[in-house]
């Protein structure tokens, strides 16, 4: 009987004022610029956020942005074997997002 709905959230996420992502250069030479939508990297910023030991909240949040750049770049893109899930939304099906990272360890021959 206490069985969760599943279209409403059991906890309230604050927004954050951030968007993160990826420039690349695909296969073909295009250039492309696009946002991470997955909440796994939202959700590790305010891990980093509220973990910091810094006093003021805007020294918390540029802590936080650095380690999430230090994440995404220094790890993603140098240790691990990185893809990105991409997806699109109905009414801006040319637009691509990121919508999941999938991460393997980085296997060098």
């Amino acid at each position: 009987m206490d069985q969760l709905d599943l279209f409403e959230p059991s906890v309230q996420l604050d927004k954050i004022p951030y968007n993160f992502g990826y420039e690349f250069i695909s296969q073909d030479g295009d250039k492309h610029r696009c946002t991470i939508s997955d909440w796994e990297i939202q959700q590790l910023y305010r891990n980093c956020r509220d973990r910091s030991n810094e006093t003021s909240l805007e020294s918390k949040e540029k802590e936080a942005l650095e380690k999430v750049r230090q994440k995404l770049e220094d790890e993603f893109l140098n240790k691990k074997d990185l893809y990105f899930i991409m997806g699109n939304l109905k009414n801006h099906k040319n637009s691509f997002m990121i919508i999941g990272i999938f991460y393997p360890p980085l296997i060098k021959i």
